[in-house]
């Protein structure tokens, strides 16, 4: 586990090959995606446990084995014992997307989320990266996380966990995203 700038772990190779590229393959094909602009980022999103259009070839995604494998890597790496899933979401940026400073802290309502990268054919020069800040400020970097196919990043969600996510160009971005409490 990292402390710095906030807490957090990465794990790579994350799911078995062939469910990375068949939720891949689906993220491509799919039409649940919604549209959401706030005031700090544009992306497609929705739930995936509210998808019209889950294939059941995906449904360890959402398993509880799944979800208590996630939550035991959360404790394994940041002793924070039991969690609840909050959700899990699917977001998609693309060519010219990008996501500004934010800490995702809702109060207490999300204290854990796990991103997971799907993004097969990705190059530096697509963008995207994952930046932890080390504050609020857009140019206090403290770690750029590339996000590579089927590496997971998890982190504490508290008002310190300021993040972005860079310009994306000529490519699109997909994060399965599990969040607890």
């Amino acid at each position: 586990m990292e402390v710095s700038p906030f807490k957090h772990f990465f794990l790579t190779n994350f799911f078995p090959d062939t469910l990375s590229q068949d939720l891949f393959a689906w993220l491509e094909e799919t039409n649940s995606w919604e549209y959401t602009e706030t005031s700090f980022y544009t992306q497609y999103e929705f739930s995936l446990l509210h998808a019209l259009d889950f294939p059941v070839t995906l449904s360890l995604l959402t398993k509880p084995s799944t979800v208590d494998f996630i939550a035991a890597q959360f404790d394994g790496n940041m002793q924070c014992g039991s969690l609840e899933l909050v959700g899990i979401t699917v977001h998609k940026m693309i060519d010219g997307y990008r996501m500004g400073v934010h800490n995702d802290f809702l109060g207490g309502e999300e204290s854990h989320r796990l991103v997971v990268q799907i993004n097969s054919g990705w190059r530096e020069d697509n963008g995207g990266y994952l930046i932890l800040l080390n504050s609020r400020d857009h140019s206090d970097i403290a770690t750029l996380v590339s996000p590579l196919n089927n590496s997971a990043i998890g982190f504490e969600i508290s008002p310190k966990s300021f993040h972005a996510v860079s310009t994306i160009y000529d490519f699109t971005r997909y994060t399965l995203v599990y969040t607890f409490k």
